[in-house]
């Protein structure tokens, strides 16, 4: 029973301090997710994948620039490339190594628009 109320207890603050994508996030990768499947005719579910990836690296380098307090613009660059390698890795596993550098591409494209 102790055991069982301490793990709820260790638990709790994990789901309560998780990091939820803000409204402009949402949209950012909406915007950039949109314009990739546009340009490369992703089905929904590709799309979703793509959306999903986008959306987890813009939120997971916000959490760590903001978890580390960093403002130097070339430390940031660090944070951009790490989360840009793990997305490539993530995308390459589902649409192989050529598409999502293509889609990648695409999405910085978009991102500059």
């Amino acid at each position: 029973m102790k055991k069982t109320l301490l793990l709820i207890f260790l638990t709790i603050p994990i789901f309560l301090f998780a990091q939820e994508p803000t409204k402009n996030q949402i949209k950012n990768a909406e915007k950039i997710s949109n314009f990739v499947a546009e340009k490369h005719s992703l089905s929904k579910k590709d799309k979703k994948i793509f959306y999903d990836a986008t959306l987890n690296q813009i939120v997971t380098n916000a959490a760590e620039i903001k978890k580390q307090g960093i403002t130097d613009p070339e430390a940031k660059k660090v944070v951009y490339r790490e989360g840009y390698n793990n997305i490539r890795e993530t995308l390459s596993k589902k649409f192989g190594n050529q598409k999502a550098m293509a889609l990648l591409k695409s999405g910085n494209e978009a991102r500059r628009q």
